[in-house]
């Protein structure tokens, strides 16, 4: 893919709307220093912050490494890609519309994309819930348990409201019963989710694919955590929790830590 379908226009315009700090967050935990930021480099076994970066440079640096650069910079060498896949991923990102002249490379479609789509938009709407008054509960456990508005915010952690709650959604996006029930989100003829907090599964590539939810207290018969059933897009054997985050920390480290479940 070359540089030649970017117009230049459109680069300055995603460099100056993309901030740096909201892109690396999506990867890293960043810890504010004055009006900067530092954060454990992913490049090199870091054990003390050694990545800065700059928020009115809108630039990164290690200085342990030598990593360093800007925005498109950053996603091009986390993500392993080329430059223009990784202007292209940070305009998705911030929802800039990239145009693509049709003599540029275009990747095979996806067939499931409408499935992703339904899955993302629900996630949405659970991040939404979760900072409304009926997801108040939900969010004081998720405090008590340590996760902070960082992980709530990369982990894409939502509240799935009640079965009425949930059904007027699902009905207002005028989805599709059929639909719904493939992408295992109702199961006889109700949302599956409700009354739990809502943890996200993705693929290997970062697609929504399935959920796994828990409920706010340890009383009654139902089961503490419930996950999406076998689906076209999940296939629980076949998953790793998280490997879209940890596949690139894992390759620089050449190492990988597995534990039992999501909140673990």
């Amino acid at each position: 893919m070359g540089l030649r379908w970017i117009n230049e226009q459109d680069l300055k315009a995603i460099r100056a709307q993309a901030d740096i700090v909201d892109i690396m967050s999506r990867y890293l935990s960043l810890s504010k220093k004055g009006k900067n930021y530092e954060a454990l480099c992913p490049f090199h076994d870091d054990h003390d912050p050694s990545l800065s970066i700059s928020t009115d440079k809108q630039i990164f640096k290690c200085f342990v490494c030598g990593a360093g650069g800007d925005v498109f910079g950053f996603v091009q060498k986390i993500e392993n890609i080329s430059f223009p896949e990784a202007v292209a991923k940070v305009a998705e990102m911030i929802g800039y519309p990239l145009a693509m002249p049709t003599s540029a490379y275009k990747p095979k479609a996806d067939p499931n994309q409408s499935y992703y789509d339904i899955l993302q938009a629900y996630i949405s709407y659970m991040q939404y819930e979760l900072k409304s008054e009926a997801g108040t509960l939900a969010l004081d456990y998720l405090h008590r348990r340590k996760l902070n508005e960082d992980v709530l915010y990369r982990f894409e952690i939502g509240y799935a409201p009640d079965i009425q709650a949930s059904q007027k959604y699902f009905d207002a996006k005028q989805y599709d019963a059929k639909t719904l029930k493939e992408l295992g989100l109702i199961q006889n003829g109700h949302a599956l989710f409700h009354d739990r907090f809502v943890i996200p599964i993705h693929d290997a590539n970062g697609h929504p694919i399935g959920f796994t939810a828990r409920k706010l207290t340890n009383t009654g018969d139902e089961p503490k955590y419930i996950n999406s059933p076998q689906t076209k897009l999940y296939e629980k054997g076949h998953v790793i929790f998280n490997y879209h985050r940890a596949k690139t920390f894992a390759h620089k480290a050449h190492r990988v830590i597995l534990v039992e479940g999501a909140m673990d």
